[in-house]
This record gives structure tokens, C-alpha cells and sequence, in this order.
């Protein structure tokens, strides 16, 4: 490849990094990567299914699909697990995971951001009177929630974080990092939407799933490593759980707004996001080696 000197930019080094990785690749190496990706989208639906149907005589009054949906997250992980370490002979931590030493700041930073955001959120929701303090008078539902869940939120983080900012994007950024992120964000918003009915509440939680996603791997292109994003991943993820148990909205008719508990499903909520992917632009542009020798899978 002819080098080139270059271009003084703008906007800083992280947007540089951003920019220097989305031009398209081989062509044959993009083909071998699409189709690691359709194998491994099979396998996780192959393990699901098989596991949903093991699942389904204890499940009581669930339906199928909330079985299914539930199995998907074991299938993925155990997909994940033989794909990366047994097909490509891989440890886990090449997909953005170094030392903890090196990334410790990073999920630091992340956290801070995610709890910033939750209480931006809900204190400006609950200053303006468009939601209110009504805690849950469940004492046991409302410990076993909020001191239970915070392993579950972490863990959550770290799976998915791997899945889809690890495997997936990192995968599609062998054609173009642009193109990988919108398809992980895509993927991570469809596997992710509650409701099924085709109405404007469906569009703007898949609009705010989009959104979150794309922020989530501008994190991880810009630190490369997953540990920013993991952060922020598994605040929001708290805040989304246990919110429902504090906080009551109090004016549905607004919720195109102010979004419902679910939180990114609001025109505040892609607010809050978006100030949140310029805080990491920003963050990442005043620490320029901050994701050197991150990354080890290669397409840098």
C-alpha cells in the first residue's frame, strides 16, 4: 500500500483512528469474515432452539418465544466461546479485553457516564414533574432488585459487549468500520426490542437501541477496548432494571418525549445519548494513546 503523509484533521486523533480504518479491504478476506459471522449467527440459533425446547416443559405459563429469547443469551455465549477459542484459537481477551491494569480507567470512565446520564435523566424528569418518586412498597422485591442485579448488569456488560462490539463489529470491520457499526448496532437493537407492534413506540425504541449501540462501538473503535463500553453498558443496564421499582412516569401521552422505563425510547433519551458519543469523542481526543495496542484481532 503507498504510504501517505497524514491529514492534519479538525476534530482530533481519535476521529483520525475512526476515518483511517473505514476504507474497504480485501474483498476476500471481508467474504471469509461475512461468512464466520452467518456460521456463527446459525450456531447461536441452532443452540437456542435446542435448548428452548429443553426449557419449555418447566416453563409454566411462558410462551415459546420468551423461552427462546431467554436461551438466546446461553446459545450466544456458548457460540461464542467455541468459536473464538476453539475455531480460531483465540483467548476471549483478543476481542479488546487487555490486562485489566490497561483498561481499568476506561470501565471507570464508563460507569461515571453511565450513572451521569441516569441521574441527568431522571433528576431533569423529576424536576419538570414528568416523572415521580414512587418506590415500590415490595421491601423484599425492591433489595433482592437492586443489590441482586448489580452482578447481573456486569454481567450482561461483558457478554454483550463481546458479542457485539467483540465479535461482530470487529469481524465487519474487516470491510469498513462505518459499515461495522452500524451492523452491530442494527443487530443489537433487533435482538433487543420488546414490543412487536408495528407502531411509532416500536420505532423509537429501535431508533434508541440503534443509537446506543452506535455509541457503544464508537467507544470501543475509538479506545479500542471493550472496557469503556462495558462500563457504560452495564450502568445503563442497572438504571433500565431497577428505575421501574423508584421512578413512575406519569404522562404516557408524552412518552415520544421523555421515552418510558425502558429509558431509550424517548427523544430525551437519544438526547442523552448523543451527548454522551461526544463526551467519548471528546474524552478519547484528550488521551490519544489511550487505545494503543488494544485491539488484537487485526484490523487495525
Amino acid at each position: 500500500m503507498r504510504a501517505s503523509s497524514p491529514r492534519p484533521s479538525s476534530v482530533g486523533p481519535a476521529i483520525d483512528k475512526l476515518r483511517l480504518g473505514s476504507a474497504p479491504r480485501d474483498p476476500r478476506a471481508c467474504r471469509s469474515e461475512l461468512r464466520c459471522l452467518i456460521g456463527y449467527g446459525l450456531c447461536v440459533s441452532a443452540l437456542s432452539l435446542i435448548l428452548s425446547g429443553f426449557a419449555l416443559p418447566w416453563a409454566g405459563d411462558l410462551s415459546w418465544w420468551k423461552v427462546f429469547r431467554r436461551c438466546v443469551s446461553i446459545g450466544a455465549a456458548l457460540s461464542l466461546w467455541l468459536f473464538i477459542t476453539k475455531l480460531e484459537r483465540r483467548p476471549l481477551r483478543a476481542y479488546g479485553l487487555p490486562p485489566f491494569r490497561e483498561g481499568k480507567r476506561h470501565l471507570r470512565f464508563g460507569l461515571l457516564l453511565g450513572l451521569g446520564a441516569l441521574a441527568a435523566m431522571f433528576g431533569l424528569g423529576i424536576l419538570s414533574g414528568v416523572c415521580s418518586l414512587a418506590i415500590t412498597p415490595d421491601a423484599s422485591r425492591l433489595w433482592r432488585t437492586t443489590i441482586g442485579f448489580l452482578p447481573i448488569a456486569f454481567l450482561v456488560g461483558i457478554l454483550e459487549e463481546l458479542v457485539f462490539r467483540g465479535f461482530i463489529l470487529q469481524h465487519v470491520a474487516t470491510c469498513s468500520k462505518m459499515v461495522a457499526m452500524a451492523t452491530s448496532s442494527a443487530l443489537y437493537a433487533l435482538v433487543h426490542v420488546k414490543t412487536l407492534l408495528f407502531d411509532v413506540s416500536m420505532w423509537l425504541e429501535l431508533g434508541g437501541l440503534f443509537l446506543l449501540g452506535t455509541v457503544l462501538a464508537l467507544s470501543v473503535l475509538l479506545t479500542q477496548q471493550l472496557y469503556l463500553a462495558i462500563g457504560l453498558h452495564a450502568a445503563l443496564a442497572y438504571g433500565a432494571r431497577v428505575n421501574k421499582l423508584f421512578v413512575e412516569f406519569s404522562n404516557p401521552s408524552l412518552s415520544w418525549l421523555v421515552g418510558t422505563n425502558r429509558l431509550v425510547n424517548g427523544l430525551a433519551g437519544w438526547t442523552v445519548l448523543l451527548v454522551l458519543g461526544g463526551i467519548i469523542v471528546w474524552w478519547a481526543n484528550r488521551s490519544p494513546n489511550a487505545g494503543e495496542g488494544g485491539l488484537g484481532y487485526g484490523h487495525a
